[in-house]
């Protein structure tokens, strides 16, 4: 029987905190050691709350980082707008890896829950993992169908894992050994604000390096074979990212919003260019966008991530 699911911009207020007052998600970067490994960890659990159909959509920006999601207690899948209305399709599968997305995507579960996001740059994914990267872009795959059975006792250790000191206890034990066995030692990632600008700089040094010894047509081939797609196509997935955190610096500050201005500081050509790139990363202009980022509970993951 279909799951009746809520349209992918219907919207509804901010979920109250859990008792005690402790949030109900949260963004942990790297511990120590695991710097230069992961970028970062989401959690969010939902489980003690009374959430509507509404408040259990989530949005997601596009993103150039690699992840890994698993869940407890629900079934999660992505949210579309169809001809016969929202329609849901579930992930199938507990623990779930996803390539970098060239567009906004909801997500949405029937139920409530405790869910985790484990986000690598697209570099790292593609040592550790052995993904391949092109075969990965816009896709949600089932974890085993794209990892050897290698990767079993993790995916077991974070299903059993009971909180998130837990959770990341696992991901240390497991993706540590790996990590050195085909990289070495670790070295610092960049900030969670500037992940996607320096995965195009390390692509941008490496398109450089090939210059020497190819024409700039094969040079083009090469970063899309190697990445799944060209130099440009990342520029334009990350080139919103400063423009996020420069409006949320000044919504904590209270400063006004001058849409022209802000454009104009992060290089745009005028605030009509901001914008069809805005709504190209989000779904939404930046005044709607604003506007649900501060009272929307779907939003929860622009919130903790800018």
């Amino acid at each position: 029987m279909p799951v009746t699911c809520p349209a992918p911009g219907e919207r509804a207020p901010r979920a109250a905190h859990t008792s005690g007052g402790a949030p109900h998600e949260r963004l942990y970067p790297a511990p120590p050691a695991l710097q230069g490994v992961l970028a970062a960890l989401v959690s969010r659990d939902t489980s003690r709350l009374a959430l509507s159909s509404a408040q259990r959509l989530s949005h997601f920006p596009a993103s150039p980082l690699i992840t890994l999601s698993w869940y407890h207690g629900l079934e999660a899948g992505l949210v579309t707008d169809g001809e016969q209305g929202a329609q849901w399709q579930p992930f199938g599968a507990r623990v779930v890896m996803s390539g970098s997305q060239s567009r906004p995507l909801v997500s949405w579960a029937p139920t409530t829950g405790r869910g985790y996001i484990a986000c690598f740059p697209a570099d790292v994914a593609q040592a550790l993992f052995g993904v391949d990267l092109p075969a990965l872009h816009d896709r949600f795959v089932p974890a085993r169908d794209v990892l050897d059975a290698g990767w079993t006792p993790l995916f077991d250790a974070l299903l059993g894992a009971p909180d998130d000191a837990a959770t990341m206890a696992a991901l240390e034990q497991h993706l540590l050994p790996r990590w050195r066995a085909v990289n070495g030692d670790v070295s610092p990632l960049a900030s969670v604000r500037q992940l996607g600008r320096h995965w195009v700089e390390r692509l941008a040094l490496k398109a450089h390096g090939w210059q020497r010894d190819v024409s700039p047509r094969h040079v083009e081939r090469r970063i899309k074979s190697y990445s799944g797609r060209s130099l440009r196509e990342w520029q334009a997935l990350v080139r919103t990212e400063s423009l996020f955190f420069a409006a949320r610096d000044r919504y904590e500050t209270g400063a006004a919003f001058d849409w022209a201005d802000l454009a104009q500081q992060e290089g745009f050509s005028d605030q009509a260019h901001m914008s069809r790139v805005a709504r190209q990363i989000t779904g939404f202009p930046p005044g709607e966008f604003a506007q649900r980022f501060i009272g929307d509970e779907s939003f929860w993951m622009y919130r903790l991530w800018v």
